[in-house]
């Protein structure tokens, strides 16, 4: 069973998931990574450079398995049903300077062949409780629901940046009251 969280984030609002998340020592893993590879650990100041779209927030080690065609060739990738990470889709703004959707994703408990090698330890379920807990307490609903709108993201909204759903038809999404 997978969960996914959609939001909405500023530059502010990862700094402060971070700092939030900092004390669990999880890894930042790319979304593709050559072979010998070693994350760093999660950490506030690593918010400040991060310019891929997406990420992986690890909790252990990790399973990858090499990319076979498209321009990522060679690369390793990560494989989010066997591992325990937390696939981090970072919400950036577009051409247009519209801010676009971001999403959280993690496999929580894994089906058919593979439920027999077991589940995520209980650290990980523990980790993306406390993920829906920051996400639920701190940041504000939105109209239509379904989103969570970081506290500088919804000032940047209240200041005329538009939120859009990532995607060619994104529909408009503000925050509720």
């Amino acid at each position: 069973m997978a969960l996914q969280l959609p939001f909405f984030m500023a530059r502010e609002d990862e700094l402060d998931l971070f700092r939030r998340l900092e004390p669990r020592e999880l890894a930042l893993w790319p979304e593709f990574v050559p072979r010998g590879y070693s994350a760093p650990r999660l950490r506030a100041e690593l918010a400040q450079g991060l310019d891929g779209e997406a990420y992986y927030l690890a909790l252990g080690d990790v399973q990858a398995h090499p990319v076979k065609r498209g321009p990522s060739r060679g690369l390793l990738k990560i494989d989010e049903v066997l591992s325990p990470v937390i696939h981090f889709q970072r919400s950036l703004p577009d051409e247009e300077g519209e801010l676009r959707s971001g999403h959280f994703w993690a496999e929580l408990e894994a089906s058919g062949d593979l439920s027999r090698l077991g589940g995520k330890p209980p650290a990980f379920h523990r980790l993306v409780r406390e993920l829906q807990e920051i996400l639920k307490g701190r940041y504000r609903r939105s109209q239509p629901a379904g989103f969570y709108i970081g506290p500088a993201a919804a000032r940047l909204a209240q200041a005329g940046t538009p939120l859009r759903v990532a995607g060619r038809k994104g529909g408009l999404v503000v925050p509720f009251r």
